[in-house]
């Protein structure tokens, strides 16, 4: 029934679909595939997106799609996976051998976070590595975001973006690569990050006393001043504070966020809480959602780390497409129909096996056309 199903769905004769591939089979194929070809389908996808105007509505000021940053831990072992493992001492002393990556992902405030790019950190040679003598030496997301900026940079040039950082990305160098591509960015800014601008931040808001503004919500009072014109480096920054007062709690938060997007009383909400505050989504709706949702990140899928990296980018496309089936109009509610998103893919799996579907029923479906539209309801 299962190749019935793949024969109706890719066109292929069915005589030529004899068997389904076997997991050794696509992991051989895939020793000896670049991961770069799948990386341009999944760019090609986000292309599609953009030009279709599907994230219209998640544009920052209108005007920017906003780019999230950050790195994860794929997983670790006591043992080489291969020569690019990067190499910790663990709290018992034991040796660690893991692979981490850095991920790049399109968000929005309904909460998507879709993968544009990807660069892995791992070390040119793991197994000539003197961890007690050359740390310094080793990869790292800093090393591993100059590599990324220009592989985003060829795959999207005329792309209006805002990038999302946390603190580590406060410096000189990646303030110096997003001017170069002409990016604007907001880093989640601590006190400590780049000492002086936060003196000099300290300095000039009592003579910018009329940028501050309130807002409220069901849940919090939320203060907001900020400062403009900061220069850092031959860098024009702006340095947004804002305070939340939780209504039930009486809990106080505050936040710092960076930017060389110059906030007005208009734009400052958008800036700080519209965009600054989104880029947890690549952690939650991105990698947590991989790692426990069903994706299973942090599983060894190949012993073969040309492979590992294909496999890699072949989840992130599964997800994408996974993130508009639960988000779009095609299906409705989810939850409430199917109980979860894993739920669904279970049904549809058995359903491929199991059920028969005829190629009128197929033809019958895109008879007339239709849209499916996104749930734009924040999350």
């Amino acid at each position: 029934m299962l190749l019935s199903h793949l024969s109706e769905l890719t066109g292929i004769n069915l005589d030529h679909l004899q068997t389904v591939a076997h997991g050794d089979t696509i992991n051989d194929l895939f020793t000896k595939l670049d991961p770069v070809h799948l990386l341009q389908i999944q760019q090609d996808m986000i292309r599609q997106i953009i030009r279709k105007r599907t994230l219209e509505h998640a544009r920052l000021l209108d005007d920017y799609y906003m780019i999230a940053f950050d790195a994860t831990g794929l997983f670790h072992r006591h043992s080489p996976h291969c020569p690019h493992c990067l190499i910790s001492k663990s709290k018992t002393g034991e040796i660690l051998y893991s692979h981490n990556v850095l991920e790049a992902k399109l968000i929005t405030e309904s909460g998507l976070a879709l993968s544009i790019c990807s660069e892995h950190i791992e070390n040119l040679d793991g197994d000539a590595f003197d961890l007690s003598k050359e740390k310094e030496k080793q990869d790292c997301e800093l090393k591993a975001f100059k590599r990324l900026a220009p592989k985003i940079k060829n795959a999207f040039p005329q792309l209006r973006i805002c990038l999302l950082f946390d603190s580590l990305y406060a410096a000189q160098t990646v303030m110096d690569i997003c001017e170069e591509n002409g990016w604007k960015f907001i880093i989640c800014f601590k006190e400590g990050s780049i000492p002086t601008v936060y003196d000099e931040f300290e300095k000039l808001l009592p003579l910018q006393s009329g940028n501050h503004c309130t807002r409220e919500t069901k849940t919090v009072n939320q203060k907001i001043k900020w400062v403009t014109d900061i220069t850092y480096a031959a860098h024009t920054l702006h340095l947004i504070h804002s305070i939340d007062q939780y209504k039930e709690s009486g809990e106080l938060k505050k936040f710092l966020h960076l930017s060389n997007i110059k906030p007005t009383k208009s734009t400052v909400c958008s800036i700080a809480n519209g965009a600054g505050r989104q880029r947890w989504k690549i952690e939650n709706q991105g990698f947590n959602m991989q790692k426990n949702g069903g994706y299973n990140l942090e599983h060894i899928y190949s012993e073969n780390e040309n492979a590992a990296k294909c496999l890699y980018i072949c989840l992130q496309i599964a997800h994408m497409i996974n993130q508009f089936i639960e988000k779009g109009s095609l299906i409705g509610d989810i939850r409430k129909k199917y109980g979860s998103l894993k739920n669904l893919t279970q049904r549809l799996s058995e359903a491929l096996r199991f059920i028969k579907i005829e190629h009128s029923d197929i033809i019958a479906l895109f008879e007339k056309p239709f849209q499916i539209r996104l749930q734009l309801n924040s999350s």
